[in-house]
């Protein structure tokens, strides 16, 4: 049953078992979903990406069906209580272009949740969104981020600031690659995901001072500066966290910055 001070009423990014790093089937997070009086509940766990078998945990190629098949089944328990949308959260990489509309075939939606980019001192590797640590390596992610969002493709940006994770003094390169990606959000009315992972990781003492890695204050003035459409997600790895202490610290962060959060995205 939901709290009074319960702000979230539907949640887009949520995990469960076969990413790995996250436990729960669809099933425990949908009741999860309606003993907290969501109206929707949307599944997003991490797409299978032969690029990425070996660098990341998700599930494998062959586990889609069954992912697929979870989801079918709570919709259609649960659909006269909750709605429970189908989705994936899934990295962009141009040259893999045909891979977005097939799934497409069989979700309600795609989010876009870049943890690799192509690294261009490197044309044989990758770079994690973790490690972008010079004006090369973030412009690229911004690019690529921004090209995504021009495709149409994608419903949110989960954690749009994550390229700024081990970025220091959030300078002018933090801001133009900042600025890529929400006028691109803003251009194709995407919305852009404040991400409760990022608050879960705890406050960190930097020589700037203390803050989170992500959300970053700065970034999130700039998309409200801009007229982004903002959300908040709980990027749930557990049944327990799609309303927990730290969605409401996310709440509480976009409150102290005076930001609009969008209490439901169009589906």
């Amino acid at each position: 049953m939901s709290s009074p001070d319960q702000v979230m009423k539907n949640n887009y990014h949520t995990h469960m078992y076969l990413c790995r790093h996250a436990v729960g089937s669809v099933e425990d997070y949908v009741l999860r979903a309606i003993e907290l009086g969501f109206t929707s509940l949307g599944m997003s766990d991490h797409a299978p990406f032969e690029e990425l078998k070996d660098r990341s945990v998700r599930m494998q190629p062959e586990e889609l069906e069954l992912y697929l098949l979870e989801c079918e089944a709570a919709v259609r328990k649960h659909g006269d209580r909750i709605r429970v949308l189908k989705g994936i959260e899934i990295e962009y990489f141009p040259q893999h272009a045909d891979i977005y509309p097939r799934l497409m075939q069989r979700l309600d939606y795609l989010a876009l949740g870049q943890h690799y980019v192509d690294d261009p001192g490197n044309r044989n590797d990758l770079c994690s969104a973790y490690a972008l640590s010079n004006e090369r390596l973030l412009e690229t992610y911004s690019v690529t981020v921004a090209d995504a969002i021009a495709t149409g493709l994608f419903k949110f940006v989960c954690h749009p600031d994550l390229m700024l994770y081990a970025w220091g003094t959030f300078d002018d390169v933090a801001r133009h690659a900042s600025q890529r990606i929400i006028a691109a959000a803003v251009k194709h009315r995407v919305a852009l995901e404040i991400n409760a992972n990022g608050i879960r990781k705890g406050l960190r003492r930097l020589p700037e001072g203390e803050r989170y890695l992500y959300p970053r204050k700065e970034f999130w003035a700039l998309a409200k500066a801009m007229g982004a459409t903002i959300i908040v997600s709980s990027d749930a790895h557990s049944p327990d966290q799609l309303w927990d202490d730290d969605v409401k610290r996310c709440y509480e962060f976009a409150s102290a910055l005076d930001l609009r959060v969008a209490e439901e995205l169009p589906f």
